[in-house]
């Protein structure tokens, strides 16, 4: 029985020691090609989507979000020293009830189903309920 410890052993030593590619470099190839703008009709439409079912099912509050307009970038980081490359947004939204509030939004590449597609985060200002922006949607301004 030793013999066959100190046979693994030695082979363990003769095998060469390889050190672990940076994980940022395979992400760049997965994570960037599913990486969509801030005006991309997909994430626009999530967010629609999104608002409206959290209306029906949580809020009751009788309007709904028709329309997002004025798209604009604010930030992005996608640097090999993020993991998850992130878009940071910002646009207006027309509701039925016929305000126009600013929503801000988070787009994060490489989040989507077994780490391909997106998952976009928002907050509509003034309609944040729970505080999950941290009032006045302050964690998605920047």
């Amino acid at each position: 029985m030793s013999k066959i410890r100190l046979f693994f052993a030695i082979l363990l030593l003769a095998l060469p020691f390889q050190t672990p590619t940076h994980a940022a470099l395979l992400d760049q190839v997965l994570q960037h090609k599913t990486f969509p703008l801030c005006h991309d009709k997909k994430v626009l439409g999530s967010i629609v989507e999104r608002f409206n079912w959290a209306e029906d099912n949580t809020w009751h509050r009788g309007f709904y979000m028709s329309d997002v307009t004025r798209v604009r970038e604010r930030l992005v980081r996608d640097n090999p020293e993020f993991l998850i490359p992130r878009r940071y947004c910002r646009a207006h939204t027309q509701l039925t009830n016929g305000k126009h509030p600013t929503v801000f939004y988070m787009i994060e590449g490489g989040q989507g189903f077994a780490g391909n597609g997106f998952h976009v985060v928002f907050c509509v200002g003034g309609l944040d309920p729970w505080r999950e922006g941290n009032g006045s949607c302050r964690l998605l301004r920047y």
